[in-house]
């Protein structure tokens, strides 16, 4: 998600809140009813007022563009999507990832999303992270083959198989059980999981989703590509940080620099894939971060825009502050800790 994050820590509350905020997949969707009745973010920033739930958007941006809002329903997105004036046509999301169970039926979240407009991103994990023993090299003699024909039936049963699924996503960074320390090792794992969630699910849309940058997992994660065969889109995660930019110096840096958005772009070229920025957006913490910054903004568009053509799909990040370490994106409306890029995001997307 973030570049070079200091620790897995700040990355799980992000992703798969501790037990005392989220204690079972039934208490999550109870809040998620809730995050849709009342228009609250119960991550932390408040979005009442920002725009009406429920509501359309009557236009829609030349490329498909998506968003991640903290405890999102369907509701939500679509208001979103009639607040910044575009429809929103992804929407990233995220399931738990403790048990087996979390990874291959998180039916609270299937739930939530059957029958939605929009296309369902959906960061998968490769490994549970607190079962003990499980390993990418297990995955990859096919040990774990079971339950990814598992999650196909799943996922189908709930009319979402055609999805999108960023599995193992940053892998290239230290901080995920998954990080692909032996490339070799972790592109067979992804082989025998896309080959076995195909048997059940063979509409399932597989992003390679790399973080922008060389990051402190793997240093060549083109090492870890698994093979045009097993892979439908090529993403790259890409926030304002590592560096700000805050100078045309510095978004150049982002842009073609080692293992920049231009790098990563012309590798799905190459590869005969269409290209994504799964997750994107303002850093408003950190000694490298852009903070307010509507130049960054206006820079990712008018990026998307000159790539449409090559473009799958792209996912603002609508975060919040987690322990007071850093914040993404923010929520782009009335409270928020980016006005000046808000400001820019609505008139731009």
């Amino acid at each position: 998600m973030i570049i070079r994050r200091k620790s897995s820590s700040t990355v799980t509350a992000l992703r798969a809140p501790p037990a005392s905020r989220m204690r079972s997949g039934r208490a999550r969707a109870a809040r998620a009813a809730a995050f849709a009745t009342a228009g609250l973010a119960t991550v932390g920033l408040v979005l009442t007022g920002v725009f009406a739930y429920g509501a359309s958007a009557s236009t829609q941006l030349p490329w498909t563009s998506g968003v991640y809002l903290p405890m999102a329903t369907p509701a939500s997105v679509a208001g979103f999507g009639a607040w910044r004036g575009t429809t929103v046509d992804v929407a990233t999301v995220w399931p738990n990832r403790s048990s087996w169970s979390d990874i291959t039926n998180p039916s609270w979240l299937y739930q939530t999303w059957k029958g939605a407009p929009e296309t369902v991103a959906f960061g998968v994990a490769m490994l549970p992270e607190n079962v003990p023993g499980v390993s990418l090299q297990a995955c990859a003699n096919g040990a774990y083959n079971s339950y990814w024909t598992q999650f196909g039936t799943n996922i189908s049963a709930y009319g979402l198989g055609k999805s999108i699924i960023r599995l193992g996503w940053e892998f290239n960074g230290n901080w995920y059980v998954w990080k692909a320390t032996d490339p070799t090792v972790w592109a067979a794992c992804w082989r025998q999981i896309v080959t076995s969630a195909r048997t059940t699910a063979p509409g399932l849309q597989w992003d390679w989703n790399v973080n922008r940058g060389v990051s402190a997992g793997l240093a060549d994660p083109t090492q870890a590509y698994p093979g045009d065969a097993y892979v439908d889109t090529i993403g790259v995660d890409s926030y304002d940080m590592w560096p700000g930019a805050t100078s045309a110096a510095n978004w150049q840096k982002q842009l073609n620099g080692t293992q920049g958005l231009n790098y990563w772009l012309a590798f799905a070229i190459a590869h005969g894939k269409k290209f994504a920025v799964p997750e994107w957006g303002n850093v408003t913490t950190g000694s490298s971060a852009g903070g307010d910054n509507p130049a960054y903004v206006n820079d990712m568009r008018g990026f998307f825009q000159a790539n449409a053509a090559n473009l799958a799909w792209e996912s603002n990040f609508q975060g919040t502050t987690v322990g007071g370490n850093y914040g993404t994106g923010g929520n782009y409306g009335t409270d928020t800790p980016v006005p000046n890029a808000a400001a820019a995001y609505k008139a731009g997307f």
